[in-house]
């Protein structure tokens, strides 16, 4: 299978009468990035999607119109899986490498370690999007891909990526770790107010900028 065709997969059976698509998510990042995409090719196409967050498959109602519901589900147990996959209804499965090779010869299926060259294929293709700086940031951040394109969509001439933003959440992350260890080890009370200074400035910096 050609490598970009993955999305036109995702596409396609959003039409089809196929009752089943299974995703390698490989990672939350990555599962995320996919769902991402599965809504935006479902609103483009005026279908309904529901994500499921219980991973148990539940019949979704149709709309006011009649329309059913896709559901989204992410489920790893084999055992439950399969059961899933039986049913009748049309469905999406984000799952682990280990099932996706037990099923990608049975069913339609999508490898998430691929995602680099579907996250090219969106950006370039499906949104016409020429954007080095863009492409780079994405492909080491797949959840944040709608948000990122979007904003450069809106005002392309004063783009800058997201990087800073996600480096002042790795920044808190790193600082909220040292409280924890100062207050686990020998709660340094000057120590202890200069890491919650520290996470409050870099919030404050972060709020202001967006």
């Amino acid at each position: 299978m050609n490598e970009i065709n993955q999305l036109s997969l995702i596409e396609k059976f959003l039409i089809s009468n196929n009752e089943n698509i299974i995703i390698n998510q490989v990672n939350d990042d990555i599962g995320l990035f996919y769902i991402n995409v599965i809504k935006h090719y479902a609103e483009k196409k005026g279908i309904k999607v529901s994500i499921n967050q219980n991973s148990e498959y539940t019949e979704t109602e149709g709309d006011l119109f009649g329309l059913k519901v896709i559901e989204i589900l992410n489920i790893t147990n084999e055992k439950k899986l399969t059961e899933t996959i039986n049913t009748q209804n049309k469905k999406i499965i984000l799952t682990n490498y280990k099932n996706y090779k037990k099923l990608h010869k049975k069913y339609t299926c999508i490898n998430g370690y691929k995602f680099g060259f579907d996250i090219d294929f969106f950006i370039k293709h499906e949104l016409g999007i020429n954007n080095n700086d863009l492409l780079f940031f994405c492909k080491n951040n797949p959840s944040f891909i709608i948000s990122e394109t979007s904003k450069y969509l809106i005002n392309k001439d004063q783009y800058v990526t997201g990087q800073a933003l996600v480096e002042e959440k790795n920044n808190v992350l790193v600082i909220r770790k040292s409280i924890f260890e100062i207050k686990k080890n020998n709660f340094n009370i000057k120590d202890l107010y200069l890491s919650l200074k520290k996470e409050a400035e870099y919030k404050k910096l972060s709020f202001l900028t967006y």
